[in-house]
């Protein structure tokens, strides 16, 4: 939230070591403080901390470790829902005695609080039940009574917008960004503006059309729901209810988060409708009713490590209830209820979590029992950016294993034991901002050393863009 120019005169103030406290985001890893005494993370599990795009792809975790080894001071690492590595790291790993990492446990909330009782309801038996409404019985109930008490709540989805998505209902046309190859999320308009429809990935953006441009069909219809579409349902529900969006949307503005939150604060309205950034660090005491309207989305991700997120994310909302006197409540709607990382989080059971994923991570050589470095090639000429990823895929099986550069890749995976190169394969998303992208992903054993491929650059054209993320946590 600084400007260039506090930016560079903060710079300054920490050459000279006039600050005794740096308080920043993940770039505030490399402050340089001339006496280094003390790091510490909070919410070290946040994905936050990891920088995948612009290169160089660092964690700050990773680099917290070094910069405490190198200054010799300690490093704490803070969080309710620590990461797996970490877990692992400071409890799974080694005799006690011999461990660098010291795990400390905080039972039990501020003044014995009682953690906030989670309910889970089935929105299968919902629809069976003929409540067609985004929000449950149960969660409709509970923010009656929070209403009638004068109490405030919070409302958790994790797409921001109106609507995932557009799609003509006469020839089934889906409004797409011209440059990425994903759909374009419907917006409501803005002071009486018109509505608008926006890339979220390349930030895109066009007027909502009167027609279909395919067929010119006037039917268009929006699908999915994000925070602006809940916000809606909920005072078409709740005309009492006022309600407040805390997404990135509402918040770009300086200063706009820290408004937003002292505005629901004093009380100026009564839901807070918000993505993940309800999650970090909101400690309202007012809030007694925490809904999660859609947990699905946070399951359902090509991802390795979505069951840490989606359980970290869940855990981390439901604390936000019950925080102060009055006691709370949290509402977690979800299509499959029976799924193990559900049933931990209605426990608030991190120790349930933990076994169920360290299991499946140890089963396929995930980090923290393998390591992975994806190397990203984008290109804007699809074929171009094709043959650029054969031709590292290949130079890297010669890399890792030079007796088997020559193997078809099936022969190549069964081979090995130690290293594996996996691809390369088309990016989930393969198109993002006109460049074509493909994946090579590089599987290494605990224990094996990441080899140099920086010498892959040299074997491709300029118009190839080649990143290498080790440890990614984004793999689309």
């Amino acid at each position: 939230g600084l400007s260039e120019g506090e930016r560079y005169d903060t710079w300054r103030q920490m050459l000279d070591g006039r600050p005794q406290v740096v308080i920043g985001t993940r770039s505030a890893i490399f402050s340089p403080l001339p006496r280094l005494g003390l790091i510490v993370l909070d919410e070290e599990h946040d994905s936050s901390f990891k920088q995948d795009q612009p290169a160089p792809c660092y964690h700050a975790r990773t680099v917290a470790r070094w910069r405490a080894q190198m200054a010799g001071c300690p490093l704490v690492l803070g969080s309710a829902t620590p990461g797996v590595e970490t877990w692992v790291d400071a409890v799974d790993t080694q005799e006690p005695a011999n461990r660098k990492t010291q795990y400390l446990t905080l039972p039990n909330r501020v003044h014995h609080r009682p953690l906030p009782p989670v309910q889970v309801v089935d929105m299968r038996e919902e629809l069976q039940a003929g409540n067609r409404s985004v929000f449950s019985r149960s969660l409709q109930e509970a923010l009656g009574q929070m209403q009638a008490r004068g109490e405030q709540g919070l409302l958790f989805i994790h797409r921001r917008g109106h609507s995932r998505f557009v799609s003509c209902r006469s020839c089934g046309h889906v409004m797409e960004c011209p440059h990425c190859d994903v759909s374009l999320a419907y917006h409501q308009p803005k002071n009486d503006g018109p509505a608008y429809l926006r890339c979220h990935y390349c930030g895109y953006g066009q007027p909502h059309p009167e027609q279909c441009p395919s067929c010119k069909s006037p039917y268009l219809k929006y699908f999915g729901r994000g925070t602006q579409r809940i916000a809606q349902e909920l005072q078409n529900q709740f005309p009492g209810l006022r309600c407040l969006r805390f997404d990135s949307d509402t918040t770009r503005a300086k200063g706009a988060h820290r408004a937003l939150l002292e505005r629901f604060a004093a009380g100026e309205a009564d839901v807070l409708v918000g993505t993940q950034m309800l999650t970090k660090g909101i400690d309202l005491p007012q809030i007694t009713v925490v809904g999660v309207v859609a947990a699905d989305g946070l399951l359902h991700m090509s991802d390795y490590w979505s069951g840490e997120r989606a359980f970290q994310t869940l855990t981390q909302v439901a604390g936000r209830a019950g925080r102060g006197e009055r006691p709370g409540q949290v509402i977690l709607q979800t299509y499959t209820p029976d799924h193990p990382v559900i049933w931990a989080a209605k426990d608030h059971s991190y120790t349930d979590f933990i076994q169920y994923e360290i299991e499946h991570r140890q089963m396929l050589g995930y980090p923290p029992y393998g390591r992975l470095v994806l190397l990203r090639l984008t290109s804007p000429v699809a074929t171009e950016a094709e043959t650029a990823a054969q031709r590292c895929a290949h130079r890297l099986k010669g890399l890792i294993a030079p007796e088997t550069a020559d193997m078809e890749a099936e022969d190549f995976e069964n081979s090995l034991v130690g290293p594996t190169a996996l691809g390369p394969t088309p990016a989930p998303i393969f198109r993002v901002a006109r460049r074509y992208r493909w994946h090579v992903l590089l599987k290494l054993p605990l224990g094996e050393p990441v080899p140099d491929l920086t010498q892959l650059r040299s074997h491709l054209p300029k118009s190839v863009r080649l990143t290498i993320d080790v440890d990614p946590l984004n793999l689309s």
